[in-house]
């Protein structure tokens, strides 16, 4: 479902003209949606929705209708349907949420990972797709781990490869509901 929720905000960014990135951004849409499909949809529940505020919060069904009628569709389960069908044309698309690859790193940086709920890792970019966590905040990952990754992916799971020395990597999934939230090289702005 997070795929079809991820393909849903970017139709309504669409909409709007713009990345929602700002506070002002989720007002206007808030907005928005008042006038075109009352009863509208909090500005807060919106920033949730695009991971702007860190909270856990499972979406209702009546939410996500309010932003399908804006979108052009009679309710959720019609865009689920029309829109995001399995046909031979939708089964794949293109990934338009924000990336880094470790293959832009500099061996040396830090790299600051964050997902629902109030997870937090900070990892050392050792070369080519190898990390090691130096601190770790309500996650299983534990400082010293090393792991593999090719690229961080706003709003999709984190999959890693976690490194043993007597054994083959083991895939690790982290973030599985509503994927990455923050990514930030440690010393850019």
């Amino acid at each position: 479902m997070d795929a079809q929720i991820t393909e849903l905000k970017i139709i309504i960014e669409q909409l709007t003209g713009h990345p929602l990135k700002t506070s002002r951004d989720f007002e206007e849409l808030h907005s928005r949606l008042l006038d075109s499909v009352p009863p509208g949809i909090g500005t807060t529940t919106l920033k949730r929705i695009w991971n702007y505020i860190d909270s856990p919060h499972e979406l209702r069904t009546a939410t996500l209708d309010v932003l399908c009628r804006y979108a052009g569709f009679t309710d959720w389960n019609t865009f689920l349907s029309d829109h995001c069908g399995q046909t031979e044309r939708e089964t794949s698309n293109f990934v338009a949420q924000q990336t880094l690859r470790a293959a832009n790193l500099q061996t040396g940086q830090q790299v600051e990972i964050r997902w629902n709920p109030n997870r937090r890792l900070l990892a050392l970019h050792k070369g080519g797709s190898t990390f090691e966590v130096l601190e770790s905040e309500n996650s299983k990952l534990t400082p010293g781990t090393t792991f593999r990754c090719e690229r961080f992916i706003i709003g999709l799971p984190l999959f890693i490869d976690i490194l043993r020395p007597d054994a083959p990597p083991a895939l690790y999934q982290a973030g599985k509901k509503g994927g990455i939230t923050k990514i930030k090289v440690i010393g850019d702005e």
